[in-house]
């Protein structure tokens, strides 16, 4: 059995507590939320446009001639997660989710004598993921190369997961002269994730017996908190310009659960012929549970040339130091004694995303648009945390147009995003130096993401 134990070993040490792939968990500028904010990319920090602005900037709200404008949007999309395998044999099981992306639904209310303070409400989906994916395969080769013969395996890498997070906003804004608002939107954050990840390899040897390890991770919480985004608009002739602050989350309330089961069998460990089985397994209920978002600073311009406007945007995401979401006491392996945690923790990294869009006047009754926008990963490279493993860096194009009908406009859109990163490095249970240059299942997995949008919207 000793040609068999390292391919599951290797799986235990690697996976047992490994991260989770969440196409949303580290980036910042995946959703974008109006059609106009869509078709030009979440660009409009500098802009007054409409009611999405309760968002991008709470400063312009004062500063529309029309702030009861509604927007009847439906923004249908199509993201994509796969799962691919090194081995050529292998069979991946992607997650594909056609359906409506996140969305605002935003208004205004008036208080008598109070011309030039505007105040409204907004509601968004902040986060939306739900996906499953897997890799499994099956076949023969030498995973011991000191050891004569092939060994037939079977190797399975799955993941499953479900997170919301609403916000619920109340914005006021106030036109400080004829051409410049401040304003400030406080938002409520409840935050609801739901996730499960296992490896599972299965060895045969020469003489006919099965060798087995399996590695399983889950956990759940949920948090409620709550933050604020300051905002400054000023509306030139030429130009508009925007900056906005976005404080960290406070946390009000939050409970979760987490647990860990990582088992080897019949496995000769220290090759006296004789298996050595493991097993460390741990379930917590009801924890604590913190969780933390980034200070943010951005800022925006829109240049206003004849036919054409040109938007530009910038934020910056600060760190965030590593810290515990699920604080969850320790627990000794029942097989060795150790002690060992199933803390779910966190680190990100500081991050700078762009974007840049377009609008242009065909006619009176025709208005094109393009944009571009970078939505880079915060996870940052070679953390030990296991909360995050979406290392790639996103990528936005969005192309659409606006069409005047009478009183109203029709607008239409179409987007591609996409991005790509092998797993990098994972936390562990077991200490993996002695495994060093033994085979890896898993350790070629890629992860690609792509997403279509398709927008269309009214406006009254």
């Amino acid at each position: 059995m000793r040609t068999v134990r390292v391919a599951a070993l290797v799986a235990v040490a690697h996976f047992c507590l490994v991260p989770l792939a969440r196409p949303q968990d580290a980036h910042y500028w995946t959703i974008q939320y109006g059609t106009r904010a869509t078709l030009l990319g979440g660009a409009v920090i500098g802009s007054v446009l409409d009611l999405s602005g309760t968002y991008y900037n709470p400063g312009g709200m004062s500063l529309i001639k029309n702030p009861e404008t509604l927007m009847a949007a439906k923004v249908i999309q199509s993201p994509h997660l796969s799962l691919v395998g090194t081995d050529s044999r292998s069979v991946p099981f992607n997650s594909a989710d056609l359906g409506p992306a996140p969305s605002l639904i935003a208004g205004t209310f008036k208080f008598r004598g109070l011309g030039k303070h505007w105040f409204g409400y907004s509601y968004l989906s902040r986060q939306d993921v739900n996906l499953g994916v897997s890799v499994s395969s099956t076949g023969t080769r030498d995973i011991l190369p000191d050891a004569p013969g092939w060994e037939k395996y079977v190797t399975q890498f799955r993941l499953e997961e479900k997170m919301s997070e609403p916000w619920f906003g109340l914005t006021w804004s106030y036109k400080v002269r004829k051409n410049i608002g401040i304003g400030v939107t406080q938002y409520i954050a409840v935050r609801t994730h739901r996730a499960s990840i296992q490896t599972l390899v299965e060895a045969l040897s020469s003489e006919n017996r099965v060798a087995m390890a399996l590695g399983a991770r889950q956990f759940y919480y949920q948090n409620c908190r709550i933050l604020w985004k300051f905002g400054l608009a000023a509306d030139f002739k030429e130009a508009t310009l925007g900056l906005t602050l976005t404080t960290p989350g406070l946390t009000i309330f939050g409970t979760g659960s987490t647990g860990v089961n990582s088992t080897v069998a019949a496995l000769d460990m220290d090759g006296d012929g004789v298996g050595d089985d493991f097993l460390a397994a741990d379930y917590r209920d009801r924890q604590p549970v913190a969780f933390r978002t980034p200070f943010s600073l951005a800022a925006g311009m829109t240049f206003k040339l004849q036919k054409f406007r040109v938007y530009w945007s910038a934020e910056w995401f600060a760190r965030v130091r590593p810290y515990t979401v699920i604080d969850a006491a320790g627990f000794v392996a029942q097989t060795t004694g150790e002690m060992l945690s199933t803390d779910v923790t966190q680190e990100l990294a500081s991050v700078l995303n762009m974007g840049i869009g377009l609008d242009w006047v065909y006619s009176p009754r025709f208005k094109g648009y393009a944009s571009f926008n970078t939505d880079y990963s915060a996870k940052k490279p070679g953390t030990a945390t296991n909360l995050s493993l979406t290392d790639w860096d996103i990528y936005h194009i969005v192309t659409g147009a606006e069409i005047a009908i009478k009183n109203s406009a029709l607008t239409v859109g179409l987007g591609y995003s996409f991005g790509n990163r092998e797993i990098g490095s994972r936390p562990d249970i077991l200490e993996r130096e002695t495994l060093v240059g033994f085979w890896d299942p898993f350790e070629g997995l890629k992860f690609r993401y792509s997403s279509y949008k398709l927008i269309v919207g009214i406006a009254l």
